[in-house]
């Protein structure tokens, strides 16, 4: 079988989608398929295009056995609402005349969170006249709504209409969790039937334990504090200044807050680390994927954080599941299904988000309670063990395709 993949996050870049495609990819490549990427030139989050690549018509490369077709696109850092609707729109249009280069293939897939990849991928499938499998990794354009960055108007609903189009039109449907599945069934009317349920889950021969943790804590001259690291994306939905305020409440304490990663809301948490003169707050660049596992290592908890809204209850973040894979202690500020997964794992603990005397609180817990903290991590990696394989997940996906190429 013949897998064509649209997706504008492909790897040397390293957040949730680029990771996500990569796995997937290669494990259905190892089961003996034929993969091909169709991707931009890797430039996210900056804008701009990463050492050794172009902003080419089209430039090819084989990763690990996967076809990877790279084509132009308008390129814009990961903030702002009109700058990156283009970069998204001219990946479409690129990607639909760069498809007439490539052999067809069995079926088409492409992957949001913003849909315009999902529908330059329904485009090519039926130029191609071959299924098209639609991944929804988050809901678009309800997201955007979500953090402020458009209202209720007529773009809002042409959008809307264009989703509900590809969510009736592809041939199946993937979600990442139930509470998309819900939500997509409840406002969209799709039959429970088209959707399936392809969850996050963890790469464990990379995320593991590799008994380093006094190196990777020298290393990040973190000495003895009690170190709670935050790994993942800066940007609105994450509403990290609920850590900074946490982060106030405890410059008392011997506990640091490391925050690894990059974002549109970056600069301004670092303005606003200095306002507040919080010395017990440091910020990391974003690391490349095999560096992450070392920051949770080393560390003593993590935090991972959602704004509050009704949609992000839905949410399951790609990087919970990680620190639970790793044995680290997870702090949810959220609320939802992934609070409920949490809980279910006995990994960390949950606090209503955007709430920071409470997170204040859970830090502090965990730091008087080091027993406490290290069974929880024990738990944690063994519940993903069990039900959060990458690999295993990667299999089921690959068994989908089959059915939809065949029937």
């Amino acid at each position: 079988m013949h897998i064509l993949f649209v997706t504008d996050n492909f790897p040397p870049e390293t957040n949730a989608p680029a990771s996500r495609t990569f796995e997937h990819a290669r494990e259905w490549v190892r089961a003996g398929e034929r993969v091909t990427v169709l991707t931009c030139a890797p430039n996210f989050p900056f804008g701009k295009v990463y050492a050794g690549y172009r902003n080419a018509l089209l430039q090819t490369e084989t990763m690990d056995g996967i076809e990877v077709y790279r084509v132009w696109s308008y390129m814009a850092a990961n903030q702002g609402f009109f700058r990156r609707t283009l970069d998204f729109a001219s990946f479409m249009v690129a990607a639909v005349l760069g498809s007439f280069r490539l052999a067809s293939p069995d079926v088409v897939v492409a992957t949001s969170p913003q849909f315009f990849a999902g529908l330059g991928g329904y485009l090519i499938a039926g130029l191609k006249r071959r299924p098209f499998v639609f991944e929804v990794r988050d809901l678009w354009p309800e997201s955007i709504a979500a953090v402020g960055l458009m209202r209720e108007g007529l773009l809002m609903r042409l959008l809307t209409r264009v989703a509900r189009r590809l969510y009736h039109r592809c041939d199946r449907l993937v979600t990442v969790g139930e509470g998309y599945q819900a939500q997509i069934q409840d406002k969209y009317q799709v039959p429970e039937d088209k959707i399936a349920l392809v969850p996050n889950g963890v790469l464990f021969e990379l995320f593991s334990r590799q008994g380093k943790r006094d190196r990777y804590r020298e290393e990040l001259d973190w000495g003895g504090r009690f170190v709670v690291v935050y790994v993942g994306a800066h940007g609105m939905s994450q509403k990290l200044e609920t850590l900074l305020e946490a982060a106030q409440r405890l410059t008392d304490r011997d506990i640091l807050f490391a925050f690894v990663g990059d974002g549109a809301e970056k600069a301004e948490l670092i303005r606003q680390k200095e306002r507040m003169g919080l010395e017990n707050c440091i910020f990391y660049p974003a690391q490349p994927k095999e560096r992450v596992p070392s920051f949770y290592e080393a560390a003593d908890a993590c935090i991972v954080a959602l704004r509050k809204s009704e949609l992000f209850k839905a949410n399951y973040p790609s990087k919970m599941f990680e620190a639970l894979g790793m044995g680290c202690p997870v702090i949810l500020s959220g609320e939802g299904r992934s609070a409920e997964i949490l809980l279910e794992s006995g990994g960390g603990t949950v606090v209503p988000p955007e709430t920071p005397k409470t997170l204040a609180e859970e830090v502090l817990y965990l730091h008087e309670h080091p027993a406490e903290a290290a069974r929880m991590g024990e738990r944690g990696r063994q519940y993903v063990e069990k039900h959060h394989s990458r690999r295993v997940w990667a299999q089921r996906y690959l068994e989908l395709l089959r059915q939809v190429t065949s029937g």
